[in-house]
């Protein structure tokens, strides 16, 4: 079903869209960090998509990416209550280099996002309380 959810996201969107992927039946995109929170909005507010859910927030680090590729993938997961499908969104982030908190669009990204900060030292420009939670 999610499916669906990446058509309507690459036909909004277009080549802001920097890649899509499927892995049993789960598609993901993955845009630009100045895009993050726009496409999360729209991915939320759309009543085509509809996801309504927040799910998860995390990031995963790869050192070995760097200089060629931002080390760290901040990684969104969200489902439709109504609609029943799910949808993971990711944009790739440098060391020290911001992104927009998600807070705005689901409160439940604020711990995970004070996590990411915590952990890997991920910044979300416009958190309410981005503190250590360790």
């Amino acid at each position: 079903m999610s499916l669906k959810v990446l058509e309507r996201v690459k036909a909004h969107f277009g080549e802001r869209i920097l890649s899509t992927s499927n892995f049993r039946g789960d598609d993901t995109a993955v845009v630009a960090p100045k895009d993050w929170k726009e496409v999360a909005l729209f991915l939320k507010s759309d009543g085509e998509t509809a996801l309504d859910h927040f799910i998860d927030l995390t990031a995963v680090d790869y050192p070995e990416r760097e200089p060629a590729l931002p080390r760290f993938d901040l990684i969104l997961h969200a489902r439709s209550m109504g609609k029943g499908h799910r949808f993971t969104l990711k944009t790739r982030v440098r060391d020290a280099e911001e992104v927009d908190s998600l807070y705005s669009v689901w409160r439940g990204a604020n711990w995970t996002e004070r996590e990411c900060f915590d952990m890997f030292g991920i910044v979300f420009r416009g958190h309410p309380d981005l503190r250590r939670i360790l």
